[in-house]
C-alpha cells in the first residue's frame, strides 16, 4: 500500500545521489506530541515512553519507505512566537497549557508536562546518536525554518508533518507526507482534496484565518463562498493577495463580502507575514545556522551509545530488534556526500 503512494512521486535520477538529492524534513513537535498523545506506553519503572519510542518510529517509518538521501529534524526555538507576536500580539493568545491525555498513569497536568519535557530532552539525546541534522532556531517556529530549508535545496524534498500550512509549499519537487492520514500530499492530491492548486493555498489560509493560531478570518467568508467570489482560486493561474484586493475594491458594491475584506486589508496584509513559509520571518543570524545544517554532513550513527540510552531506559522491545532496525533504517544515511 504505501509503496503505491510512493508510484509516480519520486523519479530515479541518472547523476549520483548526493546529499541534498532527497531531503526529509521533519516537524519534531509536531510528531512528537501527537506520538505522545496517542501512545500510552509505559517502561518497566513505570515512566511514560510513548513520545520517546513513538517518535523514534514514526520517523524510521518514513525513512524506510521515502529512502531519503538526508533527514533534517526541526524543533520550534526558546521563544519561537516572539517575533510573530511582535507582529499580531494576538497570535496563539488563546492557547493555554492544558493535558493532552486523559490517562491515570499522570496525576495532573504538572505530572504529564514534565513528562513531556523529560522525555524531549531525553529525545534529542538519541537523536544525537544518529546520522541525522537537528536544528532549533531561537525565537522561530519550525514550520518558518522548513519553509526556508525547502526554498534553498534545489532536489526533492519531503515534509513530514500533520499541520495542513505546510501545504502551501508543495510543488512537483516538493510533497507533504500525513503521518495521520498516511497520505503523500502532491500538487495532484491537493486539487483534488481541497479544489485549488497548492500555489493558491496560502490565499484561502489568508483570507479564512486560522482558528488554531487565532489567526482571524474575513467575517461571513467560507470556503464555498470564497469559491464564489474568487472563481479563480480553482484555476491553474496563481492568484495573489494584491490581485484580490483589487478586484474587491471594484467589485464593493456588487457583494458585501468584498465590502469586508476591503476593510480587512491591514489584518490581511499581517495574515500573509504570518503565514507565509515561502517568505517566513527569520532574523539575519538564524540564517547561518540552518545553512551550515543545509551544507555540512551529519555526525556519523553512535550505535553503541545509543544503545545504552535504550537499555538505561527500559524500552525492551518497544522497538522490535533495535539494533537491526538502527542498522537498516539509519546506516545507509552515512554514505553521501556534499555535492
Amino acid at each position: 500500500m504505501f509503496k503505491q503512494m510512493l508510484d509516480g512521486i519520486t523519479s530515479a535520477k541518472d547523476e549520483p545521489l548526493h546529499l541534498n538529492s532527497r531531503v526529509l524534513l521533519i516537524d519534531s513537535m509536531n510528531t512528537f506530541l501527537r506520538s505522545f498523545a496517542m501512545i500510552n506506553h509505559m517502561n518497566p519503572s513505570g515512566a511514560h515512553i510513548g513520545g520517546l519510542t513513538g517518535f523514534l518510529k514514526s520517523i524510521g517509518f518514513a525513512i524506510r519507505h521515502i529512502k531519503p538521501t538526508r533527514v533534517i529534524l526541526v524543533f520550534d526555538g526558546t521563544g519561537s512566537t516572539t517575533n510573530k507576536k511582535n507582529l499580531f500580539p494576538e497570535y496563539k493568545a488563546h492557547r493555554k497549557i492544558q493535558r493532552i491525555t486523559n490517562w491515570d498513569g499522570f496525576n495532573d497536568k504538572d505530572d504529564e508536562s514534565e513528562s513531556i519535557e523529560n522525555q524531549l530532552v531525553r529525545l534529542v539525546q538519541y537523536l544525537r546518536c544518529l546520522p541525522v541534522g537537528l536544528l532549533s532556531i531561537d525565537k522561530v517556529e519550525a514550520d518558518d525554518v522548513i519553509g526556508y530549508i525547502t526554498k534553498r535545496v534545489e532536489d526533492e524534498v519531503y515534509i513530514m508533518s500533520a499541520d495542513q500550512d505546510f501545504l502551501q509549499l508543495v510543488t512537483p519537487k516538493v510533497t507533504v507526507y500525513s503521518p495521520i492520514k498516511k497520505k503523500f500530499y502532491t500538487p495532484k492530491l491537493v486539487k483534488e482534496e481541497y479544489g485549488l492548486e497548492a500555489y493558491n493555498y496560502l490565499n484561502q489560509k489568508i483570507l479564512m484565518g486560522d482558528n488554531s493560531d487565532n489567526i482571524p478570518g474575513v467575517k461571513g467568508l467560507g470556503p464555498k463562498k470564497l469559491f464564489k467570489l474568487f472563481p479563480e482560486l480553482e484555476s491553474t493561474n496563481a492568484v495573489t493577495l494584491e490581485s484580490i484586493l483589487e478586484k474587491s475594491t471594484e467589485l464593493v458594491n456588487e457583494h458585501g463580502l468584498y465590502g469586508n475584506i476591503v476593510n480587512f486589508k491591514k489584518q490581511l496584509l499581517i495574515n500573509q507575514e504570518l503565514m507565509d513559509l515561502s517568505d517566513p520571518i527569520m532574523p539575519e543570524n538564524s540564517i547561518i545556522e540552518i545553512e551550515e545544517v543545509i551544507h555540512n554532513e551529519p555526525n556519523k550513527i553512535d550505535k553503541l551509545h545509543f544503545l545504552k540510552l535504550y537499555n538505561e531506559d527500559k524500552l525492551g522491545n518497544s522497538i522490535p530488534n533495535v539494533e537491526v532496525w538502527l542498522s537498516e533504517i539509519f546506516s545507509y544515511l552515512q554514505v553521501y556526500k556534499t555535492k
